[in-house]
């Protein structure tokens, strides 16, 4: 089963390809002119039986919208040997299929797995070899500039992820503010969770002052949040915290299923109120915010509900 985690960094570039784009112009110094980025079919298999999915695929086109660059975003947070084998069949692939240039970007956060994905993989003919471009966490820009955050909130989240420190966390809360609720909502939460204990304490003070939490963080969090950390203090324990923090989770799937569903029962809400598990509540705010109709998000909560 793939991680949240792994979920999330797929979604940020399935959210904004332009994302691929900055990280092969930044950390890889390669530069496509185009004139449009879109999201293409992950679906890379052939004729043959056999299935290849890859994470993500961008496509970049030119003036004329004919595909210049096809980019093939894989999140690798581990060594599969069997990557080895898919990923040159990936780039054949979505070449043959695009009829242009394909590029293999590979985002690994651990450095080992970085410094395993870069290696090359020779196909075995004469010449023919296929090395990914590989960016780890320590390769990610530092994303401190307010203006180039609210270009590419993506960026700015993933900026935190893989350098957690405050001044950053803070830009990229800013950026996220001027995004849909529910993807905001999400963003942010991933932002709490990436940062130490002590930065996130540091936020969670000044939530207050942020005029635009009012809209997502502290409606769905910040009730949760105090009292876990009043009951935190009271009793000298971590657990206060963190049974704030499924407080805040809780009362987010609950008011996303509200706004996604035409009706929410009295048992919907107390079946929600019994999940403690926090990564299946992340989960469910994931895919209720994604939920473009009611029938979508109806089998989303089912599901989570069912486990």
């Amino acid at each position: 089963m793939l991680s949240f985690n792994h979920e999330f960094l797929v979604d940020l570039f399935r959210n904004d390809g332009k994302l691929a784009v900055e990280l092969l112009r930044t950390c890889a110094g390669i530069v496509v002119d185009h004139a449009r980025v879109a999201i293409g079919s992950i679906d890379l298999s052939q004729v043959a039986p056999t299935e290849y999915r890859a994470d993500a695929v961008v496509v970049l086109h030119d003036g004329d919208d004919q595909p210049v660059t096809g980019v093939i975003v894989e999140i690798q947070r581990q060594i599969e040997r069997d990557k080895l084998l898919t990923w040159p069949a990936y780039v054949a692939t979505l070449r043959a299929k695009l009829a242009c240039s394909a590029i293999l970007l590979v985002i690994a956060p651990n450095p080992g797995v970085a410094a395993w994905a870069r290696q090359p993989i020779a196909l075995g003919h004469p010449g023919f070899r296929l090395l990914p471009i590989v960016i780890g966490f320590e390769d990610v820009p530092w994303v401190r500039d307010r203006a180039a955050a609210l270009r590419l909130p993506e960026l700015a989240v993933l900026s935190v992820m893989a350098h957690p420190e405050l001044e950053i966390a803070e830009v990229a809360i800013d950026a996220i503010a001027q995004l849909p609720a529910a993807q905001g909502r999400l963003y942010l939460d991933v932002i709490m969770m990436a940062l130490p204990a002590a930065i996130r304490q540091i936020l969670e003070a000044r939530m207050q002052g942020y005029e635009y939490q009012s809209d997502f963080a502290r409606k769905y969090y910040g009730q949760g949040l105090e009292e876990g950390r009043q009951e935190g203090r009271q009793e000298g324990r971590e657990e206060g915290r963190e049974e704030g923090r499924e407080d805040g989770l809780r009362a987010a799937v609950v008011a996303l299923a509200r706004a996604k569903l035409e009706e929410l029962s009295d048992d919907d809400i107390a079946a929600i109120q019994a999940i403690s598990d926090q990564r299946a509540l992340t989960e469910l705010v994931t895919s209720l915010g994604k939920a473009r109709s009611a029938a979508i998000a109806r089998a989303a909560l089912d599901r989570a509900l069912a486990r």
